[in-house]
């Protein structure tokens, strides 16, 4: 049996594939089932995009890609969800070509359920009646982020979002995404800890139930704490439904990823993934080889870059994004786009 047709399976703070060792790793393309990038802004991504994007990864030896939007898909009229219990299966062409796509190449996918930049917990929270004012730090009440781990409205829209997610049916390869070998990894959410007030890490009653809902639907795949960061005092360590977590990593730090794995694989004995990390050192840390060396030398550990981008529907020009960490293969000879 083909690896695409295998599920990765965990055993203790490591990951097997086909009876090997498995250790993830390659980009972050989040923008596959939608995209901000590009005019019209939205847009869902041509399937030329996507094609190139998967031979990219592959050229550049990656096993793995871990992809937002085909997970994180919220509140505008191009999102899976456009509304309290309001889908639109339209969006999910994009979202279920781009996985055929990963299946084809032989690449397993990490994805994540949301986070603030292509639809998080205010969406829920409105759509649960909350209000609130401001942006940023000045949001008023303080606490309004919080409703969405604790409000029992709010935890019930999100969780039928994941039982209307994870049970469609792609329309590309007829399987349910619950039941599709290339997605190994359900991650609870995209840097949970730091949007708007930093909020900390989400309650670990939350995130256990969050968890025990991904794999009583889907049994054969994995569910990660995308908390952003380890909080060894937390409780975090001890959720017995999590079977991975996760730190980002702005700038690259040598020390952090190495207290991270410690707590994660020898206190935990659960897989840690350095599930984000800034390449170009232009903001100091780190440099490139000391960062890449320390994530080779933890076993087991699994990382991806941020992130990866090719070329528009014409195939000419190279799309960017703004944020200063777009990466291309195998390069410009200008270092521009």
């Amino acid at each position: 049996m083909h690896k695409r047709d295998d599920f990765v399976t965990r055993s203790g703070s490591k990951l097997f594939l086909d009876g090997f060792e498995f250790r993830p790793v390659g980009p972050n393309i989040y923008w596959l089932g939608l995209d901000e990038n590009v005019v019209p802004n939205l847009s869902y991504p041509s399937q030329t995009r996507v094609w190139e994007m998967m031979g990219i990864a592959s050229a550049m030896g990656a096993n793995a890609i871990r992809a937002h939007t085909l997970g994180i898909s919220f509140g505008n009229s191009l999102s899976v969800v456009t509304g309290p219990n309001t889908y639109n299966d339209g969006a999910y062409q994009a979202i279920d070509f781009a996985i055929m796509a990963a299946r084809v190449y032989g690449l397993k996918l990490i994805i994540p359920l949301y986070n603030w930049y292509h639809g998080g917990k205010y969406q829920f929270v409105g759509w649960a009646g909350h209000t609130w004012s401001g942006t940023g730090a000045d949001i008023t009440p303080p606490d309004v982020g919080g409703f969405f781990y604790n409000d029992t409205t709010c935890i019930q829209l999100f969780m039928d979002y994941i039982q209307h997610h994870l049970t469609h049916v792609n329309q590309y390869t007829g399987i349910a995404l619950k039941d599709d070998p290339t997605i190994m990894i359900w991650e609870t959410g995209n840097e949970l800890s730091v949007y708007q007030r930093d909020d900390g890490p989400p309650p670990n009653a939350w995130t256990q139930q969050i968890c025990a809902l991904i794999k009583s639907l889907a049994p054969n795949h994995l569910c990660m704490d995308g908390t952003f960061g380890i909080f060894p005092n937390s409780g975090q360590l001890s959720n017995s439904n999590v079977d991975a977590l996760t730190d980002h990593f702005y700038p690259a730090s040598v020390s952090r990823l190495q207290t991270g794995a410690s707590y994660t694989m020898n206190e935990a004995g659960k897989v840690y993934i350095a599930g984000e990390w800034d390449w170009t050192g232009q903001f100091g840390g780190d440099d490139i080889n000391s960062f890449m060396n320390a994530v080779q030398n933890i076993d087991g550990t699994g990382d991806f870059f941020w992130s990866l981008f090719g070329h528009d529907s014409d195939c000419c020009t190279l799309v960017t994004h703004n944020d200063g960490y777009t990466m291309y293969y195998p390069g410009t000879t200008s270092g521009k786009p």
